[in-house]
This record gives C-alpha cells, sequence and structure tokens, in this order.
C-alpha cells in the first residue's frame, strides 16, 4: 500500500515562504501555503516549522569499500550513514577488491547495490587495470555498464604517457578523467602538511606545489585530448587560482574539494591524531579561506565527503604508518551548517548548488525539484537540533571522524526518498 507524507510548513533554501508538501507514491502530489494542506491526507505528519526543506545532497566521492574490504564499511552501512547526513545519492570510488576495472566487477557491485543500498549509488571505473597506474584499463566495457567517470580513486596518475594516450583513447566515448593533482616523486614521503606543526613533529611535509604543478599538467593534457576533467579534491589556495584562470577557458572542466578542506587545518593534527589524516593533507588556514571563496565563486563545482573508512586497529599505528581519511557521510549535513551556514560562511543556496545540484549535473543527472510532480527526494533539517557523534549514532561501520565524542549543532529530521520515509 502506497504512503503518504505531509511535510507542514517548511521553509525553502532559496528563502521563499514556507510552504506545505504532500508526498504521496514517492511523488510530490501537492504544494500549497503554509496551514492550507489538510493533515487527513497524509499517514504520516512531520511538523517543519522553524526547519529547512532541502533537495536530497549527492556525493561524488565515497570509498564504499564491498565487495571485499568489508572489515572497514559495506553498501548497506555507508547509504545508512549517507541517509543520516541528508545524502541521496553517491558516486563510488573504484577501490573495491578486487577493483571495478571491468563490466564483471561493476556487476557485482551494482548487484550488492541493488539489495543493500539505501540511496542511488553510482559507480566509477579504474583508469587503470587492477588500479595499478601501469595499463590502460577497458573503458568501452566499463562505459557500457554505464559508468561516466573514469578514475584510480585517491592514486594521481605518475605515468603521463600512459594518462595520455588513455584520455585520446577515451576522447569520443563520453567519459570524464577523475584526477587528483599530485607530483608523486615529491609527495612519496610525506605525512602532512609542510608547516610549524610538521616541524614541530618531525613529520614530512607534502608541499603545495606538488598540487598545483600536478594540476596544471592534467588540464593541460585534458585541453589537448579533448576529455572532460574534473578535479578531485582539490586543497591549496594556488589549485583554486589555477582553476579560476582555467576554467573560463577550457570545456569539461570541473572541480571539487572535501568538506575536511573547509573545516580543517594541519594545526587540528595536535599530537598526532591520526583523525585529521587526510590525502591531501589538511592544510593551512589561507587555503581554507581560499576554498571556501571558491566554493562560494562557482570556481569549485562541488563539495564530497571522500569518505573513507579505515579499521580501527589501522588508524591507532603511528601518524607515518596510518592510513588516510575520515569517514564524513554520517554528519555531513550537520558539518556543514555548524562549520560554514551557521558562520555565514556559506548560504543554504550555495550549499543546495555545491551539495546537491552541481554533482547531479556532473553525473548526467536533473536537479532535484521541489515542485509538483516531481519524484520525492528530500531532506528536512533542524537548525535547532543536535546530532551526537557516537558509536551508537554512528551508522558507518568505520569509526575514523574527529567528531567522535562530540555533538555538532543541527540534525537531519527526516529524509523522504522516494517511497520511503526514514526518521531520525
Amino acid at each position: 500500500m502506497k504512503t503518504s507524507v505531509l511535510i507542514r510548513n517548511a521553509r525553502m533554501a532559496s528563502g521563499s515562504c514556507p510552504a506545505d508538501i504532500l508526498v504521496s507514491g514517492g511523488v510530490i502530489s501537492g504544494k500549497a501555503p503554509a496551514g492550507t494542506l489538510s493533515a487527513d491526507s497524509a499517514d504520516t505528519v512531520i511538523d517543519a516549522s522553524g526547519k529547512l526543506l532541502l533537495p536530497g545532497l549527492f556525493d561524488i566521492h565515497a570509498h564504499l569499500c564491498q565487495p571485499g574490504r568489508e572489515d572497514k564499511e559495506r553498501i548497506a552501512t555507508a547509504t545508512a550513514a549517507a541517509l543520516h547526513g541528508g545524502v541521496t545519492g553517491l558516486m563510488a570510488m573504484p577501490d573495491t577488491a578486487p577493483v571495478m576495472d571491468n563490466a564483471a566487477q561493476i556487476t557485482t557491485f551494482m548487484e550488492i547495490c541493488r539489495t543493500d543500498a539505501l540511496v542511488d549509488v553510482i559507480p566509477s571505473g579504474c583508469l587503470t587495470k587492477g588500479d595499478g597506474g601501469e595499463e590502460q584499463a577497458s573503458y568501452d566495457s566499463l562505459r557500457a555498464k554505464g559508468v561516466r567517470f573514469i578514475t584510480d580513486g585517491d592514486r594521481a596518475p605518475d605515468n603521463m604517457l600512459l594518462l595520455y594516450r588513455a584520455m585520446q583513447y577515451a576522447s569520443n566515448l563520453n567519459l570524464t578523467f577523475a584526477l587528483r593533482g599530485d607530483v608523486p616523486a615529491l609527495t612519496a614521503r610525506a605525512a602532512m602538511h609542510p608547516g610549524t606543526t610538521s616541524y614541530r613533529l618531525g613529520l614530512a611535509g607534502s608541499p603545495s606545489c606538488a598540487e598545483e604543478n600536478g594540476l596544471e599538467t592534467i588540464i593541460r593534457l585534458s585541453v589537448d585530448t579533448g576529455n572532460s576533467l574534473h578535479v578531485q579534491t582539490v586543497s591549496t589556495a594556488g589549485s583554486a587560482d589555477i582553476l579560476r584562470r582555467c576554467k573560463p577557458e577550457t570545456t569539461g572542466l570541473s572541480a571539487e574539494v572535501a568538506l575536511h578542506h573547509l573545516l580543517f587545518t594541519h594545526e587540528d593534527v595536535g599530537c598526532y591524531d591520526t583523525n585529521y589524516k587526510t590525502l591531501p593533507p589538511l592544510r593551512d588556514r589561507k587555503d581554507v579561506d581560499a576554498l571556501i571563496e571558491a566554493v562560494n565563486d562557482g570556481t569549485i563545482d562541488c563539495i564530497v565527503s571522500d569518505h573513507t573508512p579505515c579499521t580501527p586497529f589501522s588508524k591507532l599505528q603511528d601518524f607515518v604508518v596510518a592510513p588516510q581519511g575520515m569517514i564524513s557521510l554520517d554528519t555531513f549535513l550537520p558539518a556543514i551548517y555548524q562549520y560554514l551556514v551557521q558562520t555565514g560562511r556559506m548560504s543554504w543556496e550555495t550549499v543546495v548548488r555545491a551539495c546537491s545540484d552541481a554533482p547531479r549535473r556532473l553525473m548526467g543527472l536533473s536537479p532535484v525539484s521541489l515542485e509538483e510532480g516531481a519524484p520525492a527526494n528530500l531532506v528536512v533539517f533542524d537548525p535547532e537540533g543536535e546530532t551526537p557523534v557516537t558509536d551508537e549514532t554512528l551508522r558507518s561501520r568505520a569509526r575514523n571522524t574527529p567528531f567522535l565524542g562530540k555533538t555538532l549543532q543541527g540534525k537531519v529530521d527526516a529524509v523522504i526518498f522516494g517511497e520511503q520515509t526514514y526518521l531520525f
């Protein structure tokens, strides 16, 4: 039996007057001024007074780990965490075990998603066979399975001839290469950003110029071959400047920033806290400020989670040995609100553009509509609520987040996605 949900007195990110939204059978079947739709018309009523109604967010950079690394994360737990953070769609990185470098692996992954995923999941495909960086993967078979993005995940290409020929080969396949700017020879032994904290801790630094020089190179390759390029996890002010210069004259160039690069700096590492070890590393305050500005002016298209689950043991190792990455799907929208919106550094309109509209556009999907007749894909967010981050509240299988034991301002109260309603 189809159920219906009435969201009363909802305020939109656009600042328009509050409205009542009726969802029936997975579709927005009614929209009217606040207080005018009858509660008798719905099976469930959500009072959204003082709350915000947002389109479901879409994250185009998440490591889901399954199949093969279920000790870190599973599709069921990752997508449950996504819902908890206001995210209703994901693009999965191909670094499963084995990696998604062929049609058979894409098929296996999607079969798991069909039974376990709570949100839309789209796979990306490997740039090279086995994610090894030495031999081009089979792009034709990946494209036939619906893959749109080609990437080796967090691995930056160091064989520029291979990358150039791969881009030439793929130029007619309508594929986007998702790459991170890097010069591996400069960053191979680095553990964090070079600065006062790395000096105090005696750790080797990953210089900003490595990312910026790598970025210039991959942009030039994409221009020469005519391929679309999506720049992953931009982390420096210099990279933002390069994108601002190149985007107006470069067709098919887009970019993302990981949320943690908008929230934290290298100083947060403190005394070797591995929860703050990321790839690229957390940078300086001036970089954070420049990246926020670049999102606000559209130079950087998307904010991503870069959700990277790690086992508890691995993060307890020495800082140099411990893996990079943090989980962030569970806390995605509350963290954006507390650090960016509540502080006045970013508007809700920008959040919707960078976390919902632009990612879907890059994936070839239509933006979420909040108008009558549109499929239901809605998030009710309470700015006055709180999100405690504990072992009990986290939906992710992993626990490598600097927010563990803390409480974030703001709370995802409900997600209405298709015919499903999730209340938190």
